[in-house]
């Protein structure tokens, strides 16, 4: 013989019911719940039609209150949402952690793929974990730092922006792929799509729900901040259908000018110098300057044949005229004369 209770439903409450229960929904909805009505079906049709209905008489011979707590002749026993005795509650707080991990973990999991040549695979990273606030952390570090490696120039705040408009997919087989050196950084997702791809990009408009805006600031202004804070680095966001559904986000800065390398200075002949006018040079390094009666009593020369040297070896660009009559080496005099020694 099955069992009937009075229910009160509140508006997110699920009960464990074993088939052959018999509910009473404020003396207007009765439900058997069989074997062959599956649990969803029947949830679905005793709270579709529990709500707005009036409350249980008084004189009820029992019932659940909005709190989850049986009543009858027997007394009160309180139950969790999955419809266990209270005492079962951190088992089934656990339960219920374990369903969130494996929300955003294993093939569900966001993955970061980064190629370093389009002629090898890509190295894939897998970012998992428990909390939709921690994911978005996650996510967008681990993308700053593979472009950061690679050598890109993509900024944290635009990779932050577009990490979280990824909740209006609610991360659905999310991928990051890295390309170019991290100048190219593309986000796909498989959610509902964004329609009206140049309103996306405009302040203000949005799909945000109240959930969402729980983990984002849900006013339509992130796709606008990450399209002109690229503008500003001369790059591109872009906006595409993904494969199969949903979206794909392309930022495309270009890539580094690269300065040349200086061009190499022309290489003159080495003069060819008599011994003479080598010692020429070796003098005016050891007095930093002399004129042509210095350099001829040093050299034991007539101070005309010392005139005749210097004038010689200004004309090759070894010496320069300090205007007082002195001669003084050049810095490509230098560089003769550390060949020569």
């Amino acid at each position: 013989m099955s069992k009937t209770l009075w229910i009160t439903v509140p508006n997110t409450l699920l009960i464990h019911i074993s088939p052959g229960l018999t509910i009473d929904v404020g003396g207007r909805c009765r439900l058997l719940y069989t074997a062959v009505m599956g649990m969803d079906t029947f949830l679905d049709r005793l709270l579709s039609d529990a709500r707005g209905r009036p409350e249980p008489p008084a004189d009820a011979g029992g019932g659940i209150d909005p709190a989850g707590t049986i009543v009858g002749a027997r007394g009160s026993t309180t139950l969790t949402a999955a419809g266990r005795p209270a005492g079962d509650r951190a088992e089934h707080e656990e339960a219920l952690a374990a369903g969130d991990r494996g929300r955003f973990a294993g093939p569900s999991a966001p993955r970061i793929a980064i190629y370093d040549t389009l002629t090898s695979p890509p190295r894939v990273v897998s970012v998992e974990s428990a909390e939709m606030p921690q994911l978005m952390d996650a996510l967008a570090t681990e993308t700053y730092r593979a472009c950061r490696e690679q050598g890109g120039q993509v900024p944290y705040t635009v990779i932050r922006e577009l990490i979280e408009n990824l909740i209006h997919a609610s991360f659905r087989d999310v991928v990051v792929t890295v390309l170019e050196n991290g100048q190219v950084l593309r986000i796909s997702d498989h959610g509902p799509g964004i329609e009206d791809k140049e309103r996306a990009i405009e302040p203000g408009f949005t799909t945000a729900t109240a959930d969402q805006r729980l983990h984002i600031r849900g006013v339509g202004s992130g796709l606008p901040i990450a399209k002109e804070s690229l503008a500003f680095m001369q790059g591109v966001l872009t906006i595409e259908d993904n494969l199969g559904g949903g979206t794909v986000l392309t930022i495309n800065l270009p890539n580094r000018a690269v300065a040349p390398p200086p061009a190499p200075r022309p290489t003159t002949p080495e003069p060819r110098l008599t011994t003479r006018q080598k010692r020429v040079l070796v003098l005016l390094m050891e007095l930093g300057s002399a004129g042509p009666t210095a350099i001829g009593r040093e050299l034991d020369i007539a101070a005309a044949t010392a005139f005749r040297e210097l004038g010689v070896l200004e004309k090759m660009g070894l010496i320069h005229s300090r205007g007082d009559g002195k001669r003084a080496l050049t810095s490509e005099g230098v560089s003769v004369l550390d060949t020569i020694l």
